[in-house]
């Protein structure tokens, strides 16, 4: 992917100064004007509290949106190098957290902002977006983001066969192929008891096209509680 005009809501503030930065370390090494390749990145918060914050890239607030719970803003090129990612509180400009980040030319990420408290933390993984458009399976990958679970499985409901198992707190996985069908559902289960913890009720997957889940929230809320365990499912895009 080149970069283009096409910059979404990420504000070209930002973008000017990340290529600054990107000339600088690239001036002795480039004698021609060919376009940089772009890095793209999608954000997730996944940090299971009711408080609304902003998602800051280079100094720029990334959306005019909230960065609640459970929300995600979808793939945005920019140019590549070290940005300096943060949140603050909803509509303030002291951070509450911030990170130094590479991200490089040619490459999609999503970076997620799990937990809460002092153990907040930002938590960035390569996106390997390489299922061929005549594919004939779908494709998912998981992701254990609930601080007090246990390690999880991820199956398809009905299957014999997990996904995944025993899947750690913050560990990610690479996307497995998946038939699709038009009521897929998937059950998270703890990896030593085998019980159930969380349903995905049953939705359309698609063939050629890729899906993230995520174990969310805390084991320990009560089943009224917003916060408690469960899972989000999207698709790539």
């Amino acid at each position: 992917m080149e970069i283009s005009n096409k910059f979404k809501n990420i504000s070209k503030a930002f973008v000017a100064a990340v290529t600054i930065s990107v000339a600088l370390s690239a001036c002795s090494k480039r004698d021609d004007s060919k376009p940089i390749a772009a890095a793209v990145l999608s954000v997730v918060n996944a940090s299971p509290t009711v408080k609304e914050f902003d998602f800051i890239i280079g100094g720029q607030r990334w959306s005019a949106d909230a960065f609640k719970y459970g929300t995600k803003f979808d793939y945005v090129a920019f140019y590549p190098g070290l940005a300096r990612i943060g949140i603050t509180e909803r509509g303030k400009t002291t951070y509450l957290l911030t990170k130094d980040q590479v991200y490089q030319s040619d490459k999609y990420y999503t970076t997620f902002l799990i937990d809460t408290g002092a153990n907040r933390a930002f938590l960035t993984v390569v996106d390997r977006l390489d299922s061929p458009a005549t594919s004939t399976k779908a494709k998912v990958r998981f992701l254990n983001l609930s601080p007090d679970a246990a390690p999880l499985i991820l199956s398809v409901k009905g299957e014999t066969t997990d996904l995944f198992v025993n899947k750690a707190y913050k560990e990610s996985t690479a996307f497995a192929a998946v038939e699709p069908g038009d009521n897929v559902a998937f059950e998270i289960k703890d990896n030593a008891t085998k019980a159930v913890l969380a349903t995905i009720p049953g939705s359309k997957l698609e063939k050629g096209q890729l899906y993230t889940i995520y174990a969310k929230g805390y084991k320990g809320k009560l089943d009224a509680d917003p916060l408690k365990f469960g899972a989000n499912i999207y698709m790539a895009k």
